[in-house]
């Protein structure tokens, strides 16, 4: 979800009394050091995190992790584990790992 910039200009012609009104809406900006395209599973934990307006330590709270684990995902250092892929799916509302379907074919299925 992202936030819509919507601006309001009101015209007034004093000449002809005209007065008209211009709607402009636009995709508000990524915050910075937003993934813009991401490619792995801590980038998109990262880009979620960022756009939806959250912390990393309560991003961390709601998947009851550490905050340092959460870091350690977006910058690659380690994985999340099964447990941790489900909760962030279920937070997240999709999985991040075949969010992108271009790059479907480089994941490998799990089989339970």
């Amino acid at each position: 979800m992202q936030k819509i910039i919507t601006l309001v200009l009101f015209f007034c012609c004093t000449t002809s009394l005209t007065i008209c009104e211009i709607f402009l809406e636009a995709p508000a900006p990524r915050p910075k050091g937003c993934p813009e395209n991401p490619t792995s599973i801590g980038q998109y934990i990262r880009q979620y995190r960022m756009i939806h307006g959250y912390t990393i330590f309560e991003f961390a709270m709601e998947l009851e992790v550490y905050d340092s684990t959460i870091h350690k995902w977006e910058m690659e250092y380690t994985s999340p584990s099964k447990n941790n892929i489900q909760k962030i799916i279920n937070f997240m509302g999709y999985d991040p790992r075949i969010h992108n379907p271009l790059n479907i074919r480089n994941y490998e299925l799990i089989k339970k």
